[in-house]
């Protein structure tokens, strides 16, 4: 099972054309049998020749496995994935500038082991900031989690300032 999200910089028709550009050239490449990191790469080759000025899109991607359980995440440019365990939340955040921006893309996925009740919870940047989410690396009290956990040895895979943040504000709708 794939599932997609694409956020185009901006607001309006201009940003949701853009987005659903980026997930229909994803979809084809995929249909003409390319591999999903290939299909991504070959995706923002696309959007750098198109070469509209300032215009990127964020793309999430997410393949699961519904047998094992394992999931690949990509993530360029995209705001953060939560993946819900019980009383847990972890924090995914992308390490990629947004599709278009550079010629060179590392399309490297993050796998995940899932377990029978976790939730897989993609959002664009518009959700976090609804909800008042404070920013990858940041907690409420404005302490740099994610450059804490990188110190640590834990290279950024928990931030749980904005995981806790997350998970107080949604808990009661998930």
């Amino acid at each position: 099972m794939l599932l997609g999200l694409s956020d185009g910089m901006g607001s309006g028709s201009s940003a949701c054309k853009e987005s659903e550009m980026v997930l229909d050239l994803v979809e084809r490449f995929l249909e003409a049998g390319f591999s999903l990191e290939t299909a991504i790469r070959m995706m923002n080759s696309a959007m750098v020749m198109k070469g509209e000025n300032d215009i990127y899109s964020t793309v999430d991607l997410c393949m699961v496995n519904l047998y094992s359980g394992m999931a690949r995440l990509y993530k360029v440019g995209a705001a953060a994935t939560f993946i819900r365990r019980e009383d847990e939340v972890e924090c995914i955040a992308s390490e990629n500038l947004p599709v278009g921006a550079r010629a060179q893309l590392d399309a490297k996925p993050r796998e995940i082991q899932l377990s029978d009740g976790d939730f897989i919870v993609m959002v664009t940047d518009g959700v976090l900031e609804y909800l008042h989410v404070p920013e990858a690396g940041g907690d409420d009290e404005g302490n740099d989690s994610q450059y804490q956990n990188q110190q640590s040895g834990n290279s950024g895979k928990k931030d749980y300032g904005q995981s806790d943040a997350f998970y107080r504000r949604t808990r009661r709708t998930i």
